[in-house]
């Protein structure tokens, strides 16, 4: 404790803060490969758009089952576990799923990805929120909220550099041995007594209902269904909306893509400093946020050229992460003292990605169906559906 005691909060902060963030960045990236992959997956004959939409899906089902229950778990069981055997699994389905001949066995890869990813983010908040002070846990959550715009762009990199295919193996090897990096440091940080673990005893029914008398949690359940609707189901079909509506090559698609998952990861600093400046009140900026977001895709609707659709998309999908950071970075990090931040988080993801998983089967038939203008109207009713949920929640406090 003596060394401890030597290095500032701040410090400790710090490094918690590169191992948690560099592991998220994993889990975020391995979840886009499939995304970013899909024009060319589909180029190539042996995947078809309803085929990968039910990939999608089932990864996100899969996970949120996965969140629901490894979010209990992660406050009770050895986080160093949680991550290596999730990251692990999530990294060893990438590499295996290129050389499955049936799409049966490829939706069972899918499902295992999604329910290994889930182990991860439970056990990286309860590390951060129980041994970080709250201003120092809300920036490093920020920076989680980076992360998940960075993985697409991520992913697009490994696309640009390799085939689906070798892709898909990069992206998994590389994902193994960071999980095996991060418990090694956390190992070193656990023994010099700079990171604690604290479980919780499981009791009984207790243990899982206690969760949702957090205050405000219903409400952010909610919340957590609509900005993961957008971040996962909307974000998922971008590359196939800027080839198969915009008319872009694959390369250029990728390029644009890449570009807007930088501009989106900019929202969670920008959310915080609003945040700061504005008296902590996330309700005013949820509203703003939501209002932005159905404005821009609806005016979408009567803009054809390309750049300057591509302008309102990156527009309404900032707008929409400003709310998304509200949720993930100033509302789950202030859970900590209530020693639930895992169980927390995991009935959110739960809750956002049932709701993505069911969009994203929605978006996959309207596509095909109806079309994109449709589409847009859809993406548009999920920023309504928002502001007329805030402007009944005026007495929460937080």
């Amino acid at each position: 404790m003596e060394q401890n005691k030597k290095i500032s909060s701040a410090k400790i902060a710090f490094l918690i803060g590169i191992v948690c963030i560099g592991t998220y960045v994993v889990n975020y990236y391995l979840r886009n490969m499939l995304s970013v992959t899909t024009p060319e997956l589909l180029e190539s004959g042996r995947y078809t758009a309803d085929g990968v939409a039910l990939l999608s899906s089932v990864y996100m089902i899969f996970y949120a089952g996965g969140q629901l229950v490894n979010g209990f778990l992660g406050d009770m069981l050895s986080p160093k576990l949680m991550i290596l055997g999730g990251i692990g699994l999530g990294g060893a389905s990438m590499i295996i799923f290129p050389f499955l001949p049936f799409q049966a066995l490829r939706v069972i890869c899918f499902a295992l990805l999604g329910f290994g990813l889930s182990m991860v983010r439970g056990p990286l908040m309860k590390i951060i929120s129980e041994n970080t002070e709250a201003k120092h846990a809300r920036l490093i959550c920020v920076f989680f909220s980076f992360a998940s715009f960075a993985g697409p762009l991520i992913a697009s990199l490994f696309v640009m550099a390799f085939a689906a295919k070798y892709a898909f193996i990069a992206s998994g090897c590389v994902a193994v041995a960071m999980a095996l990096f991060a418990v090694l440091v956390l190992s070193a940080m656990q023994k010099k007594d700079l990171v604690a673990f604290r479980p919780i005893k499981p009791r009984g029914l207790s243990s899982i209902t206690d969760v949702f008398k957090i205050e405000g949690f219903a409400f952010y359940m909610i919340i957590a269904a609509l900005v993961e609707i957008s971040a996962a189901s909307v974000s998922f079909w971008i590359p196939t909306y800027l080839s198969s509506y915009l008319q872009f090559d694959n390369d250029t698609a990728n390029l644009v893509f890449s570009a807007i998952s930088i501009c989106r990861a900019c929202m969670p600093f920008i959310s915080l400093m609003i945040f700061n400046a504005t008296g902590e009140r996330p309700l005013p900026i949820m509203r703003v946020g939501f209002s932005l977001s159905a404005g821009f895709f609806l005016v979408m609707q009567f803009v054809s050229h390309p750049v300057a659709n591509v302008v309102l998309m990156v527009l309404a999908l900032m707008s929409m992460s400003g709310v998304s950071a509200m949720l993930w970075s100033i509302y789950i990090p202030g859970l900590g003292k209530t020693g639930r931040a895992s169980s927390a988080n995991g009935v959110l993801d739960c809750t956002g990605y049932v709701a993505a998983a069911l969009a994203n089967l929605l978006f996959g038939s309207l596509m095909t169906r109806v079309g994109w203008s449709v589409v847009l109207l859809v993406w548009a009713s999920v920023g309504i559906i928002g502001l007329i949920t805030t402007l009944f929640a005026h007495k929460l406090k937080n």
